[in-house]
């Protein structure tokens, strides 16, 4: 049994557990507590509002660049093909007026948050060529949304609930951005209403042209007086070189090539400068599409090559070019060129 002396000594003790805890309790409120939500980013940016977002990896810097300039946004660092507008605002979006929550400012655990060497940088220069923006983008919480950044001058980490990794195109975690993710990809559309006639140049010539549903003007119409073309109902019919008529084209058939020719969408870009031999657009291997539209005198062409096997994080294709629209060089799903060079007896309506 306790006796008395003993139990002051076990009081003392105990009070003096309790105010060590306290003590420490308090010294940690003070090191961390912050307000709820810190400004890193002071602002709204719009695509107009800059000159160039730069994106580094670690040491490699301008790993993605995208530079402003009289027609509209570019990513220099693929060559200069055009930039989606889309995937910009939508970035600038994200960063303006960032907010993050703290976590921590201790260097030792950076790499906890994902702030390695290969951290990722995002800078925006404003009109005036002056920095308007940097912000580090580390790792993804554990089973939560958005991710961890800091400011690139500083071991202060915050948590914010925006999403900046997938605006990168890295939605499994931090990696090396791709400029692809930031290239716009629509190589050529048009109205297929507007179209008349489609030449493709593949294993055979096959030209299809257009036979639209003639509409008589309505009684009493002073402005209509002659029959017109209704250009939202048509039928297809094949023609010959010396123009002759071939017969008639499987409307769903003739259709689904008007439809993949007026909606190509691309999956990547290459070097204009190695060449055009390089990529099989010129002699005997291209392939070509002529569209003769009703409201340009000038027909569009696209020039389609060879294939290229996918590779590390390349993918399949084939390459493509719309002279017309520059020197870009596409890479376009084999499944699109498929659905576009049919053979006049594909195109045919079955017996």
């Amino acid at each position: 049994m306790l006796n008395r002396k003993n139990l002051v000594i076990l009081v003392g003790a105990l009070a003096v557990l309790v105010i060590v805890a306290v003590i420490q309790k308090t010294s940690h409120q003070k090191r961390t507590s912050r307000s709820s939500s810190t400004v890193l980013i002071d602002g709204e940016f719009a695509g107009a509002d800059l000159s160039q977002v730069t994106i580094d990896h670690g040491q490699e810097l301008g790993v993605v660049t995208l530079n402003r300039g009289p027609e509209g946004w570019l990513v220099a660092s693929a060559w200069n093909s055009r930039a989606s507008d889309q995937r910009i605002d939508s970035l600038l979006r994200t960063v303006s007026n960032l907010r993050g929550e703290y976590r921590s400012d201790n260097q030792d655990v950076l790499a906890d948050y994902g702030f390695t060497e290969s951290v990722i940088t995002i800078s925006g220069l404003g009109q005036d060529g002056a920095q308007a923006f940097s912000i580090q983008v580390g790792g993804k919480p554990e089973g939560g949304q958005g991710c961890f950044v800091k400011r690139p001058d500083s071991n202060e980490v915050f948590y914010t609930g925006k999403n900046l990794l997938s605006e990168l195109g890295l939605w499994s975690g931090p990696d090396r951005p791709e400029s692809r993710h930031f290239l716009e990809l629509q190589a050529y559309t048009s109205d297929r209403q507007s179209v008349n006639v489609l030449a493709l140049q593949g294993e055979e010539i096959v030209t299809m042209a257009k036979e639209f549903t003639m509409v008589e003007p309505a009684e009493g119409d002073t402005l209509v007086t002659e029959p017109y073309a209704d250009r939202t109902q048509w039928e297809w019919r094949l023609v010959g070189q010396g123009s002759e008529s071939l017969g008639m084209a499987a409307k769903t058939k003739a259709d689904g090539v008007l439809g993949a020719v007026v909606n190509i969408r691309a999956q990547d870009v290459v070097d204009p400068g190695a060449g055009l031999a390089t990529y099989g657009l010129e002699g005997e291997g291209s392939r070509s599409v002529t569209v003769y539209l009703e409201d340009k005198d000038i027909p569009e062409i696209m020039v389609f090559g060879n294939s290229r096997e996918a590779e590390g994080e390349a993918p399949a294709g084939t390459y493509m070019m719309v002279p017309s629209q520059g020197t870009t060089i596409w890479v376009v799903g084999d499944y699109a060129v498929n659905n576009i060079f049919k053979t006049l007896e594909e195109l045919k309506p079955e017996e």
